[in-house]
């Protein structure tokens, strides 16, 4: 199992990565302030219900979602250092999207921005973003097709 392997090799380089780091000193600094973790532990007590109820029944109910989404932001503008977590986890996410498509391509091929189901003005974005996962290499093409993008939704206002 050479992959799995590889796998904790992948996990602990990113352990080091700048983006993980400043998310756990982030975190950190919650524990360490008494207001500021007592908050973020009542965050983190919605969130988890809210995940239960969707791993129960698949549906999250709206007034709960609006809900955790208001509380967020009322940490956020009251508690400098849940500000501070947000933003660092915002980065670790950004980070953790890059190494799945990574992956993706690796096992799948590289699609080319023309072929993705995204608005025009964000193409030439997306196409420097799949260059820099390739590093200059050409891997072998993604093949999609019309069948793959049925069911695509684009968010009000944008256009293919």
């Amino acid at each position: 199992m050479n992959y799995i392997n590889k796998a904790r090799e992948l996990g602990e380089a990113l352990s080091q990565t700048p983006e993980i780091q400043a998310l756990k000193a982030a975190e950190a600094s919650i524990m360490a302030d008494t207001q500021s973790r007592e908050a973020f532990s009542q965050y983190q007590e919605k969130e988890r219900g809210i995940v239960t109820t969707q791993m129960i029944s698949k549906v999250i109910p709206e007034k709960e979602s609006l809900a955790l989404l208001d509380l967020k932001i009322r940490l956020i503008n009251k508690y400098p250092l849940i500000k501070a977590y947000f933003v660092q986890q915002q980065n670790y996410e950004k980070l953790m999207a890059m190494v799945n498509l990574t992956l993706t391509t690796a096992m799948h091929g590289m699609p080319s921005a023309n072929d993705l189901p995204i608005p025009e003005e964000l193409k030439g974005m997306a196409q420097q973003i799949l260059d820099k996962i390739s590093g200059g290499n050409p891997l072998e093409k993604m093949q999609i097709s019309p069948e793959m993008l049925q069911g695509i939704k684009l968010p009000p206002g944008l256009k293919m």
